[in-house]
């Protein structure tokens, strides 16, 4: 089709026909073997030439599908050192993705490490050592610090495990100690010490030991003075 100007502007009539007039900037150039062929611009616009290519492509999606493939596989080398540029040059975004993955796959993530670990034990065990050794210190600092931080999660652990080994019945979660706690004001319920003038720690009323449960109704708050005073007497302060 042949170049029309309106108001002065370089344009011409695309071949859809609900396209009409539109600029030359809109048009692709076309060329064969690099020279310019009729006009110099394709036939259609490039939104027209997009739709059209869209519509091919729909219509035949496994055929199109397959040419990617086997491109993609004969030019591997190429496509990958491609993404490699394109992952240094956008580190955030690829992190982000990765977040998103690991967050909606958390399942089957696990169920396939735990699938590799099981397979080279002893392979991982090793690495564990070394990683350990390595940041042996760091390890031990962060475990003070936590250690500080969380003294009551931490003495739930070993009472838990303590209460495992005994074949203790029953078990209490750490919001269930605070709120028993804060029911007796923070107090030992033997010498009337409050925190965070003593520290209080978890007294089985009867003693696991002897057969107690490890209920949150088995407990009392007691200091650890006399925690270690009252020893494996049964002996109820509440």
């Amino acid at each position: 089709m042949a170049i029309v100007y309106q108001d002065g502007v370089a344009g011409k009539n695309c071949a859809n026909p609900e396209c009409g007039w539109k600029p030359l900037s809109e048009f692709a150039p076309a060329r064969l073997f690099g020279l310019p062929v009729g006009d110099g611009y394709k036939y259609r616009c490039r939104e027209c030439f997009r739709a059209q290519a869209r519509a091919e492509r729909a219509a035949k999606i496994e055929e199109y599908r397959a040419r990617e493939r086997e491109y993609v596989e004969a030019n591997k080398a190429h496509y990958q050192e491609l993404k490699r540029k394109h992952k240094r040059a956008n580190p955030e975004k690829y992190q982000e993705a990765l977040g998103k993955y690991r967050e909606t796959h958390r399942e089957e993530i696990n169920i396939k490490a735990r699938e590799r670990r099981q397979q080279d034990l002893e392979h991982y065990r090793e690495i564990g050592r070394k990683s350990r050794d390595k940041h042996a210190e760091e390890r031990n600092a962060y475990q003070r610090e936590y250690g500080k931080a969380n003294r009551d999660k931490l003495t739930l652990y070993t009472n838990n495990r303590r209460a495992r080994k005994l074949f203790a019945k029953g078990s209490h979660t750490d919001a269930e100690w605070q709120a028993l706690k804060a029911k007796y004001n923070f107090k030992c319920l033997c010498c009337g010490k409050q925190e965070p003038e003593i520290k209080l720690t978890r007294d089985h009323v009867r003693p696991l030991i002897l057969g107690g449960s490890d209920s949150i109704n088995n407990i009392q708050p007691l200091c650890a003075r006399c925690n270690s005073k009252k020893s494996l007497r049964q002996i109820d302060y509440r």
